[in-house]
């Protein structure tokens, strides 16, 4: 009959074994992870330890000797073989390579001995004449390598501990827990008495399993962050002037270029440890796999910009290592001139080669008839629409030439009333009104923010139906330190056509628009490092609203 102290260390072992089976089952499923490996093969001698314990006290109670030595020898050689696979995760997570060189070969090799010694001693039928001075030379040899490898696997632990108070990702928590989890079993198992309820050697190994698997649920244990940290910043950080981030396989930054700390207004160690995401706005739901490239529009400290992202694997500089990524880079190019200088070529040549080629048409067919008087009109009139046409997308391009130039103090609250009073003294029948604080200052381009409300209010008077065109023109500062601009209408609306071309930013020879002054409008705010939205107004009309992401000073 099995006694309750039996019972309870059969329960303790088998719960320890499917405690350390999970973890190295979860460490398998991670295995493209730099420090993965030697973790798994650190989890996977404490699971055989446990899973030979366990074993040992079941075929312990059906009195099957031989087996119940071989539990032994195969205990035996997980307490030795333990600390070579902890030397060998510490040097990983480290960053000091797991490379085979002649002494860690040496030191590996050393554990055979006695392991294969012992083993072919205790099955041996030979006298214990024969058996004794083998296991001694076994013993005498054991415990000189494993008086080698406890200093090894000190400074291994030592390189841990340094680590931590180190590096913002690696806690000392975290390499406590991994430490005590890895040691229990050898400490617990020397220290072990008889007299106690369950033996030290379970009870260690029930604590090196609930200590490992809180460790791979809650630490990045298998990232191996100063390794990437080295081979990254020595090889790329420091040799690029453009937006580079480092980061490990949970999307945190290792590390970060100065240009990219100022680019997304923040400091190289406030943002090192963080979630990318937290710390670069508008790469939410942006994967990161290696060899993943793309654009997105991303807040910086000159406003919102357009960028163009690639991700590269990092790999360690060996040739035990090579192919064997540690980090991901992620470069950011900043396309926002290029895309609104293409932009800008393409609508003005379509403009050259279609609007005022068919103008011209006309007035070369009206020049036949020029006794005529409503031909005559007729030319004087196509001819004024191709001057202001001309004349438009000179301005235009003066003005987008302009916003290149170094900012100035702008009030927003002043540069809107400018405009209104302009259009007032102009169209006297229209109700033309603004809504705006006493004052709102950034740091922007005066004369393109005027021109972006003058289009848009001319826009608006210049297509209405309305008996009596009404314009409503807002300033107002938005909580976030940002402020939006809006004209609201009651015309008859931005055609879907027009505005679907306006957010594709792009023309065909077969669908355009009818004029250049909403194109200037989406390149000048796009310039200015803000963002533009068309909606339909309520009850009619249109509502355009701007905004900018310059600090509200």
């Amino acid at each position: 009959m099995i006694s309750g102290t039996t019972l309870t260390t059969l329960v303790l072992k088998a719960l320890a074994s499917a405690l350390l089976c999970w973890t190295t089952w979860r460490a398998s499923r991670s295995r493209d992870q730099p420090s993965a490996e030697p973790f798994l093969v650190l989890s996977i001698t404490l699971t055989v330890w446990a899973a030979s314990s366990l074993g040992a006290t079941v075929v312990g109670v059906a009195t099957v000797r031989f087996l119940e030595s071989l539990f032994d020898v195969v205990q035996f050689g997980a307490l030795l073989f333990l600390p070579v696979a902890w030397i060998a995760y510490a040097l990983s997570y480290a960053g000091r390579g797991i490379m085979a060189t002649r002494k860690r070969i040496v030191l590996l090799s050393g554990i055979v001995l006695p392991v294969v010694i012992g083993a072919v001693a205790l099955a041996s039928d030979a006298s214990k004449t024969v058996v004794g001075p083998i296991l001694g030379l076994a013993l005498g040899w054991t415990i000189l390598y494993g008086f080698l490898l406890f200093l090894y696997a000190l400074y291994a632990t030592y390189l841990l501990i340094d680590l931590s108070w180190g590096h913002p990702r690696v806690s000392s928590t975290q390499i406590t827990v991994l430490t005590a989890g890895v040691a229990a079993p050898s400490l617990l198992s020397v220290a072990e008495s008889n007299t106690s309820l369950i033996g030290g050697t379970t009870l260690g190994l029930l604590l090196s399993g609930a200590f490992l698997t809180a460790a791979i649920r809650r630490y990045p244990v298998l990232t191996g962050f100063p390794k990437a940290d080295y081979v990254a910043r020595t090889r790329v950080v420091e040799t690029l002037q453009e937006a580079l981030v480092v980061l490990d396989w949970d999307d945190h930054v290792l590390d970060i270029n100065e240009t990219a700390a100022e680019l997304f207004d923040g400091s190289t160690e406030g943002m090192i440890g963080e979630p990318v995401q937290s710390v670069i706005d508008g790469l939410e739901g942006t994967e990161f796999h290696t060899g993943a490239t793309g654009t997105v529009a991303l807040r910086t400290s000159e406003g919102r910009r357009q960028f163009q992202f690639s991700v590269s694997a990092v790999e360690e500089a060996t040739t035990n290592d090579e192919g064997n990524p540690v980090a991901r880079t992620v470069l950011f190019r900043d396309i926002t001139d290029r895309e609104t200088r293409e932009q800008r070529l393409t609508v003005l040549n379509r403009i050259l080669r279609h609007n005022v080629r068919n103008d011209l048409d006309v007035v070369l067919a009206y020049a036949d008839h020029v006794d005529d008087e409503e031909l005559r009109t007729g030319i004087r009139e196509r001819a004024t629409d191709l001057l202001e046409l001309s004349n438009k997308v000179r301005e235009a391009e003066a003005v987008m030439t302009e916003s290149t130039d170094s900012p100035e103090s702008v009030d927003l609250t002043d540069v809107a009333s400018t405009v209104v009073d302009q259009f007032r003294s102009e169209n006297e029948s229209a109700d033309i009104s603004l809504v705006h604080p006493a004052e709102v200052t950034i740091s922007s381009h005066r004369a393109v923010l005027r021109q972006v409300l003058f289009e848009l209010v001319e826009n608006s008077l210049e297509h209405t139906t309305a008996d009596v065109p009404r314009v409503e023109l807002s300033v107002r500062e938005v909580s976030d330190g940002t402020v939006e601009l809006s004209v609201a209408d009651n015309g008859p609306g931005i055609p879907e056509r027009e505005r679907e071309m306006l957010a594709a930013g792009t023309e065909t020879q077969l669908d355009h628009g009818q004029g250049i002054g909403l194109w200037f409008v989406n390149w000048a705010v796009t310039q200015l490092g803000g963002e533009i939205q068309f909606r339909e107004n309520d009850p009619e009309g249109s509502l355009v609203t701007i905004r900018l992401y310059d600090s509200v000073r």
